[in-house]
C-alpha cells in the first residue's frame, strides 16, 4: 500500500441549518450547531487512511480546543501527526457553514493554515523523501505549495494536486506535477484562449488531468490517448459533502493499481461516501469498499 504525505489544511467545521439565509443586519434563529473536523487536507488524509494507506499529515494547528480536536481526530484515524505544526500565536482554522434549501454559505478563517512557509517545507525534505506520493490542495500559502512541488519533483516523487480553491501556478511548477484532480468548475481556469473546454484542456494538458464531474463521474485521457468518460455509480445520495475529497484520497491510495484502476476504485469510494451523512463519517473503510454489493 502507498505511503502518502498530505500537505494541506486542517479546519474545524461549524455547521448549522436555517430556514432561509438572513438579510444584511438581520438576526435569525438557526438549528443545532454541529462541530466536526474538516479542511481539504484533513479530509483527503482521512479518506486515504481509512482505505488502508500509510498517511502522514503536514499541516498547522493553533494551540486551542479546535486544534486539540483536529489533532486527536488524525490520531484516531492512525495518521502520523509527528509533523503537524502547533502555532501558539494563531488560532486553528475554521469554516463557518450555514445551510438552507440545499444551498450553503461558507466563510473560512484560515488561521494556522496560513502560517505554513517554504522553510517549513524545506525542513520536511527528509519526510518527503520517505513517502511515495505527495498530495496537495490549495488551502495553504502558494509559496509553500510551490516549494513542496519543487522538492518532491527533485526527489522523483509522485505529486498529486487537487487545485481547490483554484489559484494559478506558474507553468514551470505545474509541469512538475504528476496528476491534477480538478472538478468541472476548477478545470476551466487551467485552460487558455486556444483550449477552453474541459475536453480540450484534458486532451492537451501536461500533466495529466483527471476531472471529477459530480454525479456524472470522471473525465480523463486514457492510456490510448483517447478521451474517456467513466460514469459515477448509481447510489441513493444522502450527503454529497466530502465526495471530492474521498475521490482524491482514494485515487492516491490505489495508484499502485495504475491510473485507470485508481480512478475506478476512487469512483467506488466516493459513491459509497455519499450514501451516509458527514464528510469524514461517510468515507468508507477498505473492508466496506471490498464488501459492498453496490459494484
Amino acid at each position: 500500500m502507498n505511503h502518502i504525505l498530505v500537505i494541506g489544511s486542517l479546519n474545524a467545521d461549524l455547521e448549522t441549518d436555517v430556514d432561509r439565509f438572513p438579510q444584511p443586519g438581520e438576526t435569525l434563529l438557526g438549528g443545532p450547531l454541529h462541530v466536526s473536523c474538516g479542511g481539504k487536507g484533513n479530509n483527503q488524509a482521512v479518506a486515504a487512511a481509512k482505505l488502508g494507506a500509510k498517511v502522514t499529515m503536514l499541516g498547522a494547528l493553533g494551540q486551542d480546543n479546535f486544534g486539540d480536536m483536529l489533532f486527536k481526530n488524525l490520531q484516531a484515524h492512525h495518521i502520523n501527526t509527528d509533523h503537524v505544526l502547533i502555532r501558539k500565536n494563531k488560532p486553528s482554522a475554521t469554516a463557518l457553514i450555514t445551510r438552507s434549501q440545499n444551498e450553503n454559505h461558507i466563510i473560512v478563517t484560515d488561521g494556522a493554515n496560513n502560517t505554513i512557509t517554504p522553510q517549513d517545507i524545506i525542513h520536511a525534505t527528509s519526510l518527503i523523501e520517505k513517502n511515495d506520493i505527495i498530495l496537495l490542495q490549495q488551502e495553504i500559502p502558494l509559496d509553500a505549495q510551490i516549494k513542496a512541488i519543487e522538492i518532491a519533483h527533485n526527489l522523483n516523487k509522485i505529486i498529486v494536486l487537487n487545485p481547490a480553491p483554484m489559484r494559478p501556478l506558474p507553468k514551470e511548477v505545474t509541469d512538475k506535477i504528476s496528476y491534477l484532480l480538478p472538478n468541472e468548475h476548477e478545470i476551466i481556469a487551467l485552460g487558455n484562449d486556444k483550449f477552453n473546454t474541459p475536453e480540450d484542456i484534458i486532451m492537451n494538458s501536461s500533466p495529466p488531468i483527471i476531472m471529477t464531474w459530480g454525479s456524472k463521474g470522471v473525465l480523463f485521457k486514457n492510456k490510448n490517448q483517447q478521451l474517456e468518460h467513466l460514469p459515477a455509480y448509481s447510489v441513493k445520495v444522502v450527503d454529497s459533502t466530502g465526495a471530492g475529497d474521498t475521490f482524491c484520497g482514494a485515487f492516491c491510495c490505489f495508484l499502485h493499481l495504475g491510473v485507470e484502476g485508481a480512478i475506478k476504485k476512487a469512483l467506488q469510494a466516493s459513491a459509497l461516501s455519499v450514501t451516509r451523512s458527514g464528510a469524514q463519517g461517510g468515507m468508507p473503510t477498505l473492508q466496506e469498499l471490498e464488501s459492498s454489493d453496490l459494484f
